[in-house]
């Protein structure tokens, strides 16, 4: 995508805005007296109803780029899969856990695991959690967009993109990551909606770009398949241990606050799909390209001088609120999950202090890997496919109400499942392996094997608490 200076200067103010908020107006913001840890890591727990939709929202849309991809390539059941089944997770997580995370005081998932389960299980969810929330899948997506518009190297583009996203966040912490995300929730929606405005102007309205789409494209499941579809409802139910969902109901103001704002968010995530959605179809029905390029090839037709760079602003904030969000939460669990449970480190240094340090390892892996493995679909995958399904029944038992599972024991399940989905990882890269075994997602076999172990060993609530010892 080629811009012109009216371009660079909007993009050139997007950088100074967020560099503004992060370093100027987020250290200011000032809140009720809590400790240090709850100021640093949750803003004090002060986020009142619209920063928290601002910051979920902004925060659930790191992967753009794959949203117009996967739209390209298989139409309107696009819909169906990114959209409708996180919907309903989400409805659910608001129905049965915001309030629950709000009223437990506790500030992250691991820290939670370690009062359900104990110590080690505390450790084990650490791990998981900090497999699932290093940001190099947006880290390198991040990059891509960098080097596309200046024509840097893949390593400076790196450095540059994570220097530029997250070092304000050592600074101001969490609040300056919820006070960036509201700038960029504004800019995702203005730069998708004028977008969606000038392809109406230029290419003629939605009844004509529906017409021109191949038929495949405009019915449900087309080529896609009903099985696939099914796949992603599975795929949604990691919402339920997504640690960014578990910190901003921590961090919200009330109880209430956390269950409405989910719900809210739900509405504002059915907005942005219907233009990120409408505008990817207008990429497939006119014009030609590759899947991953869909949003910037339409761009550069219908957007002129000027619309062009808020829109390329509208992509760097949708993919920047999602890295510098996850890079805050990798640096709470290594600053507070991990060696914050390390007596001599704990004692001589502050969560703030482990904090910082966990940001800058963090980025540093995250960098590595996004060098060393530069796919993003493989880095989001591969992760989360041994870590949700972990994570996901000892998160959920843990608030079940009528059954429980043996503390001692959690640990030893988190370490099978997960271990259980990385061997069939393992087999389905080898080139022997049969085409059942190729057609069968990691991840479903985890939840398979975290989902009957879990049954098998989990009692009634009202049994002794000598059932923990089992």
């Amino acid at each position: 995508m080629k811009l012109a200076t009216g371009d660079w200067l909007v993009v050139l103010a997007y950088v100074l805005a967020i560099l503004v908020v992060g370093f100027g107006i987020a250290p200011r913001w000032r809140g009720e007296h809590r400790g240090e840890a709850e100021e640093y890591l949750l803003a004090g727990r002060q986020l009142t109803l619209p920063l928290f939709v601002a910051t979920l929202v902004a925060t659930w849309y790191g992967a753009i780029l794959g949203v117009g991809e996967f739209v390209y390539r298989y139409g309107i059941v696009a819909w169906l899969c990114i959209g409708v089944p996180y919907y309903l997770v989400a409805a659910a997580f608001a129905i049965v856990l915001a309030g629950r995370i709000r009223s437990s005081q506790t500030l992250t998932i691991p820290q939670q695991m370690r009062l359900f389960y104990g110590e080690s299980a505390g450790r084990v969810a650490a791990l998981l959690v900090l497999l699932i929330t290093i940001p190099s899948a947006y880290l390198l997506m991040l990059a891509t967009l960098v080097r596309a518009l200046t024509g840097w190297s893949l390593e400076i583009a790196i450095v540059v993109g994570a220097v530029l996203s997250v070092a304000y966040l050592y600074t101001g912490g969490f609040k300056a990551d919820v006070l960036t995300n509201a700038v960029q929730f504004l800019l995702m929606y203005a730069g998708f909606f004028v977008l969606a405005w000038f392809s109406v102007q230029h290419l003629g309205d939605p009844v004509q770009m529906w017409k021109t789409l191949p038929q495949t494209h405009r019915s449900v499941p087309g080529a896609l398949g009903w099985m696939a579809v099914v796949v992603w409802f599975v795929i949604a139910m990691q919402t339920f241990v997504d640690p960014s969902f578990y910190q901003r109901c921590a961090a919200a103001r009330s109880v209430r606050t956390a269950r409405m704002g989910i719900a809210v968010s739900v509405l504002f995530w059915l907005l942005f799909d219907t233009l990120s959605i409408t505008t990817a179809l207008y990429a497939r029905a006119f014009i030609q390209t590759e899947p991953l390029g869909a949003y910037p090839a339409l761009a550069e037709v219908v957007l002129p001088e000027g619309w062009k760079g808020l829109f390329v602003v509208a992509l760097f904030a949708t993919v920047m609120s999602t890295l510098e969000s996850y890079a805050f939460l990798s640096a709470a669990t290594i600053g507070h999950d991990l060696l914050g449970y390390f007596p001599r480190l704990a004692g001589r240094y502050s969560v703030r202090q482990l904090t910082r340090l966990g940001l800058i390892l963090a980025v540093s892996v995250a960098g590595l890997m996004a060098w060393v493995l530069p796919s993003v679909v493989e880095l989001i995958m591969r992760t989360a496919s041994v870590a949700v399904p972990a994570l996901l029944f000892p998160f959920l038992f843990g608030y079940a109400v009528h059954r429980r599972l043996p503390a001692r024991r959690v640990g030893l399940l988190m370490a099978v499942t997960a271990a259980s989905s990385a061997l069939w990882m393992g087999i389905r890269m080898t080139q022997s392996a049969l085409g059942i075994v190729q057609a069968i997602e990691p991840a479903f076999v985890g939840i398979v094997v975290g989902m009957c172990i879990s049954l098998l060993w989990s009692k009634p609530r009202y049994a002794a608490a000598g059932m923990d010892s089992l």
